[in-house]
């Protein structure tokens, strides 16, 4: 049971003038830090602390005391080791002692380090900046004092930027020496520091140091060739950044693009780490959205086009860790992946910019590459692929009042043309993706209007008629009769077309709506509701 005595015994050898003294009150203070003692002292130092008053001078017994305390045991260790290494132990004892204070298990004030903590920040940044051997302990102590908001009100802003300044030129030059498997621990670490300072700023950026920060990311990433928990750290570290301050960007963040670029398509295919994948579609998105308008952008969306392409054509395929179809197996099938949704929405934005018409009249050359991208998708659709229909799912439902809607009737005459194929394609194969997400992609055609006197500037613009409308519709109604039977077991395509049927009728789509008998036999329509 620790008492008053037990305390001021701590107090008066931190206090000591003597070096000695003070090593044997971090000792002690240690052993009241660690093991089943820390409850009741920390419960101890947290009642006494919630005592005080607002405005109040913190009395010996209390968090904010001991830490004030501890900060000048740091400094007069540092200036007192000239000649020999700083003892660590003096800066794992300020970390643990902040940590056991912020620890919300522990009775006492919600803040208690308030009254010390805009002193604190200016102590963490001296010693960074003068003792490399404290550097992970204090990295440690800055990202539990960051994640405070109350705190990062005591954060001034010079402090604040020689924080970000100090950990860009840190990892910079970490990453251009010949580093070894403990550096990039260390590096690894920094970045981690870095993140967190970026996530939680005290305030707005200043301009001076919004510069530093994009040239920092220009340098770093001239020294990153492979990919590994470092890169994919830093591609983390830039999306924070954007996510926070994209919009005050500009140009910007055109600068930090064309230092990543080549790292970024590089990795996109082949990497096997899914963190790495997920950061860098969630990159590709930040990028895309902040590039202003689609002239500014349109060098960036044709990247981006190579890729997706690409990763809409892999539906066969079976990557560990990225592959799309890991949300078709037999207990997912048809669900999808935070991934592959992520993927989705990012497919959806660059083929709607791709497809878009821009504010102005548009060359001859970028006329001939929206043209291209409405074919290629067309053709995708008409061969039932499913990554394809996934991502046309989003586009309507995202972008349709946005684009023409002649494209979607353009799309949809593709589906019309070959659905029949698709259905039987999956029967024969037993391999029913392509058939559930065509589905899907009709219902979503299906709940919005498509006919309408709109005409756009390209020569694919459809030639259906009203009738030919209906038609369409009645095609797929007549094909899904006669194919339920043969998929009646497949329990997802079962939803999605009878979800796609309903639609169908509730929208009056077709005049038309004729069901065979034999389809009323089926299993399905037999079994009783549970009650």
């Amino acid at each position: 049971m620790v008492t008053s005595r037990d305390v001021q015994e701590i107090v008066s050898k931190l206090s000591s003038d003597k070096a000695k003294a003070r090593e044997e009150g971090i000792k002690l203070l240690n052993m009241w830090l660690e093991g089943e003692r820390s409850i009741g002292f920390c419960k101890f130092i947290g009642q006494n602390t919630a005592k005080l008053k607002p405005n109040e001078i913190p009395r010996s017994e209390t968090w904010p005391f001991l830490i004030k305390l501890l900060t000048q045991c740091v400094s007069l260790e540092i200036s007192t080791s000239k000649r020999r290494s700083s003892k660590l132990i003096f800066a794992k004892t300020l970390r643990i002692a902040i940590q056991r204070a912020e620890d919300t298990k522990f009775p006492g004030n919600m803040l208690p380090l308030s009254s010390v903590v805009k002193t604190l920040f200016g102590h963490i940044l001296d010693v960074l900046n003068n003792v490399p051997s404290f550097q992970s302990e204090y990295g440690i102590i800055l990202r539990h004092l960051l994640v405070v908001r109350d705190y990062r009100f005591h954060l001034r802003k010079n402090i604040y930027s020689g924080f970000l300044v100090f950990y860009m030129e840190k990892v910079e030059t970490t990453l251009s020496e010949n580093t070894q498997y403990s550096q990039k621990e260390e590096i690894f670490r920094s970045i981690v520091t870095l993140q967190s300072l970026l996530e939680n700023p005290p305030g707005d950026f200043p301009d001076k140091l919004r510069e530093d920060i994009v040239k920092g990311f220009v340098k770093i990433f001239s020294y990153i060739r492979d990919e590994g928990k470092v890169s994919r750290k830093l591609i983390e570290c830039i999306n924070t950044y954007l996510l926070k301050d994209g919009p005050n960007l500009s140009c910007q963040s055109l600068e930090i693009h064309n230092a990543t670029q080549q790292f970024v398509f590089r990795c996109w295919l082949t990497t096997h780490d899914k963190g790495l994948k997920d950061a860098l579609v969630l990159y590709a998105r930040l990028q895309l959205n902040l590039v202003r308008g689609v002239i500014d952008g349109s060098f960036l969306v044709e990247q981006l086009l190579d890729v997706i392409y690409k990763e809409l054509d892999e539906s066969n395929l079976s990557i560990p860790g990225t592959s799309w179809s890991d949300g078709a197996k037999d207990d997912k099938f048809g669900t999808l992946s935070s991934s592959q949704h992520n993927m989705a929405e990012l497919a959806a934005l660059v083929l709607y910019r791709a497809c878009a018409n821009s504010s102005r009249e548009t060359s001859n050359e970028k006329r001939a590459k929206r043209e291209s991208t409405v074919a290629r998708l067309k053709e995708a659709l008409t061969k039932g692929k499913w990554l394809w229909n996934v991502a046309f799912c989003y586009l309507i439902r995202n972008y349709y009042t946005r684009l023409s809607k002649d494209l979607f009737i353009y799309w949809f005459e593709g589906i019309c043309a070959s659905f029949e194929r698709i259905l039987n394609d999956a029967n024969v194969g037993h391999a029913y993706d392509g058939l559930l997400w065509t589905l899907r992609s009709l219902q979503e055609l299906s709940s919005v209007e498509l006919l309408s006197d709109a005409r756009v500037e390209i020569s694919l613009r459809s030639s259906f008629t009203s009738k030919e409308f209906d038609c369409g519709w009645q095609l797929i109604w007549s094909h899904l009769m006669h194919g339920l039977p043969t998929f009646s077991n497949v329990i997802p395509v079962v939803d999605a077309a009878l979800a796609l049927l309903g639609s169908i009728i509730s929208n009056d789509l077709t005049s038309t709506c004729v069901v065979p008998h034999d389809v009323w036999d089926l299993r399905m329509f037999k079994v009783m509701p549970s009650v």
